[in-house]
């Protein structure tokens, strides 16, 4: 629904940031890693890419320093028995990149070190987050991750294309080896004719 927010940032908490948006205050939860970038903007313009998490009694806003958190976050959350706040207190551990080692090397004791993670718990999220990284995301071996801003690309791709009734493992597969310089409208293209070839 909401992709990112800017705005004031009005009130810094370790756990939550309000930013006034056009008079309107947004309360977002936000991981420890979040908060560190947002210490030097208090009372000052600041952004943060959002995700809305919405439960049969509350809607709540999850605010992320930058777009790799969010769609490391996305892809948390997509992993069975991990909810939101589970999600934020192992990015507010490991950054990205940490995390993107952790889960191709399969080193979940990392992941456990995270509040309220269990060994089962990060052992199931390795498992299930190891094919499920960014293309071109590579071990601590090869050590590169993503370019900054393909996280962002490969959200708003799979996003679109879930509309389009395809399955998560479908779409990450037919983007595999595309060239993530490559405007959004083409990548999505590409991904559908990928998408098209396998049917």
């Amino acid at each position: 629904m909401y992709y990112y927010l800017r705005g004031t940032l009005t009130v810094l908490q370790p756990d939550f940031a309000v930013l006034d948006c056009g008079g309107v205050g947004y309360r977002l939860a936000i991981p420890a890693s979040t908060f560190s970038s947002l210490s030097p903007k208090l009372q000052r313009e600041a952004l943060l890419y959002t995700h809305l998490a919405v439960r049969e009694d509350a809607m709540d806003l999850y605010g992320f320093a930058t777009e790799e958190e969010l769609d490391l976050f996305r892809k948390l959350i997509s992993v069975s028995g991990v909810g939101p706040k589970v999600a934020s207190a192992i990015l507010g551990v490991l950054t990205p990149a940490e995390l993107a080692s952790a889960c191709l090397n399969g080193d979940y004791k990392s992941v456990a070190r995270a509040p309220g993670v269990g060994a089962k718990t990060a052992q199931r999220i390795v498992l299930e987050l190891k094919d499920r990284l960014a293309p071109g995301m590579q071990g601590a071996n090869g050590a590169s991750a993503a370019a900054p801003g393909d996280s962002g690309k490969v959200s708003q791709i799979m996003d679109t294309l879930l509309l389009y009734g395809f399955t998560r493992e479908q779409i990450q597969g037919a983007m595999r080896g595309l060239d993530m310089t490559q405007p959004l409208e083409a990548l999505i293209t590409e991904t559908l004719r990928n998408l098209a070839a396998h049917q």
